[in-house]
């Protein structure tokens, strides 16, 4: 391979052009960059990763109460059939016949858990933003 400064010697470059480019050179590092970043950039940062860190873990808290609240419910009905066809067929029974009222007790709590992990538990600087 043959070398660069064999091709490019002083010699083809004039004094002007060689000082017009180290000006150019010098103008265009001693220039301000268009972007700039504010002074608090890493405080906004690291707000952002706390709120969406909260959330994944109020997220992940409401799944696993919801999760053992069906599992309790999946044991009990496992233990009735356990011990007793006849005791769990009268807790079927009852389930059948409120059922709608069951699901929505069930749904209210789950609800009022889920807007006090997203809404009573923030500070009011976080609600502000």
């Amino acid at each position: 391979m043959q070398n660069n400064q064999d091709k490019y010697t002083n010699d083809e470059f004039d004094l002007e052009e060689l000082n017009l480019i180290d000006q150019m050179l010098k103008e265009s590092l001693e220039d301000d960059f268009e972007l700039s970043i504010p002074s608090d950039f890493a405080d906004q940062i690291t707000e952002v990763v706390e709120k969406r860190k909260s959330i994944r873990e109020a997220l992940l808290k409401h799944l696993m109460m919801s999760l053992g609240l069906l599992s309790i419910l999946g044991f009990a009905v496992g233990f009735l059939f356990y011990f007793g066809k006849d005791e769990a067929d009268t807790l079927l029974n009852f389930a059948t016949k409120f059922k709608y009222p069951i699901v929505f007790v069930l749904f209210t709590i789950l609800s009022i858990q889920l807007a006090d992990s997203f809404l009573l538990s923030r500070t009011k600087d976080q609600l502000g933003k």
